[in-house]
């Protein structure tokens, strides 16, 4: 399989379902890391992933900024509105600085994408 056909076979996943998919491999991979590195660190790297996810599903479906990033951090979201002390741990600094970053990667990627799509329709 070529890239553009890969990128056209993704391009008819929805944006949910990828965002959906990005928050389980993100829970996955860091299930598996906890064991082998330090706990901060995979945190870390959950959040590095979703950011990523994020700008990713952004640049294939720009049309769903808001609701990418809010789906991918979605394992994280649920539980930080029902404790009142999840922001005072370092879980919850971490994992808040990867929903903002995630926003702010999906408004970048928004941007890209929109851009690409509005050059391609010219051509």
């Amino acid at each position: 399989m070529k890239g553009k056909e890969i990128k056209e076979r993704i391009r008819w996943v929805p944006a949910w379902a990828l965002s959906l998919l990005a928050a389980l491999f993100a829970a996955v991979v860091v299930g598996v890391l906890n064991n082998y590195i330090e706990v901060p660190l995979t945190y870390i790297i959950w959040s590095l992933m979703l950011v990523i996810a994020s700008f990713l599903i952004c640049i294939i479906h720009p049309e769903r900024v808001w609701i990418v990033p809010l789906l991918c951090n979605i394992l994280v979201i649920l539980p930080a509105a029902c404790d009142n002390s999840f922001w005072t741990t370092s879980f919850g600094i971490i994992i808040g600085t990867g929903i903002i970053l995630s926003l702010i990667a999906a408004h970048l990627g928004a941007i890209i994408g929109r851009y690409r799509d509005h050059k391609g329709a010219k051509e």
